[in-house]
């Protein structure tokens, strides 16, 4: 999903339907992931946060194993979770904010 980031959650009209299905733990869409995130139950809330990456220097490789680190930027989407009663609307909030640890 790292094409979503190039612009704010209201510019990505799939983000939203996906978290909502996500938070309904829809099958369907969890097959579309490597593995359930949420070990078999529904989320309370699900967020989307922003990393820059970059590959690995040859010493880190040899230490890690990794070919990226990652950096923490900010929030993507803040936590939100599914007004009770209407699975339908989550609603991606604003522009990306900076991290704050």
């Amino acid at each position: 999903m790292w094409f979503a980031a190039m612009g704010p959650p209201s510019r990505q009209p799939w983000f939203a339907p996906l978290v909502a299905r996500l938070l309904e733990r829809d099958e369907a869409t969890l097959r579309l992931l490597a593995g359930d995130p949420f070990d078999g139950h529904a989320p309370t809330f699900v967020r989307a946060r922003l990393f820059r990456y970059r590959f690995t220097t040859p010493a880190e490789r040899r230490e890690t194993g990794a070919w990226w680190a990652r950096t923490p930027v900010g929030e993507f989407l803040p936590p939100v979770r599914r007004p009770p009663g209407d699975a339908a609307r989550v609603s991606p909030g604003p522009a990306p904010r900076p991290y704050r640890g």
